[in-house]
């Protein structure tokens, strides 16, 4: 057992909250306080100050791209199960460290056509709420739908 398991019991459910809610669905339950309300593969979820219980947006859990860079060449970890609080064990370059992951969302960039509003507005997917993927624009990044 882990000792945020001690002090934070309401384990959160792996993915996100859809943007829109086309419920309620009868065979769970309408309102909500905690992911672990839900059954296996919803998430709690607010949409109009009420919680439910809406099917959750899957994501992946990846490593940082770390091509190039060069970290201590000391083993740390030597695999995700030795990391804590969702951490993956990922190389650093020489060696492998405990690593905050990247969020991978499904679905696909639509094509970044032309945008007045440049800047980067997101890095990675878990950035952007529901759905939404971080995406090559014409001249950054932003949060938009997929296809």
């Amino acid at each position: 057992i882990k000792l945020i398991d001690l002090y934070w019991p309401y384990k959160l459910i792996l993915g996100h909250c859809p943007s829109n809610f086309d419920g309620p669905f009868p065979e769970i339950p309408i309102t909500c306080h905690w992911d672990i309300d839900c059954p296996v593969g919803y998430k709690c979820c607010v949409f109009n100050n009420i919680a439910v219980c809406v099917p959750s947006i899957p994501v992946e859990k990846k490593c940082p791209d770390r091509s190039g860079t060069i970290g201590l060449c000391v083993e740390n970890c030597f695999s995700d199960s030795d990391c804590s609080n969702g951490q993956l064990c990922c190389s650093n370059g020489c060696g492998h460290d405990c690593t905050p992951p990247i969020i991978v969302k499904p679905g696909q960039c639509p094509d970044p056509g032309f945008t007045h509003q440049c800047g980067t507005r997101c890095f990675q997917d878990g950035q952007c709420s529901g759905e939404m993927k971080c995406c090559p624009t014409s001249c950054g990044q932003a949060c938009r739908h997929p296809i």
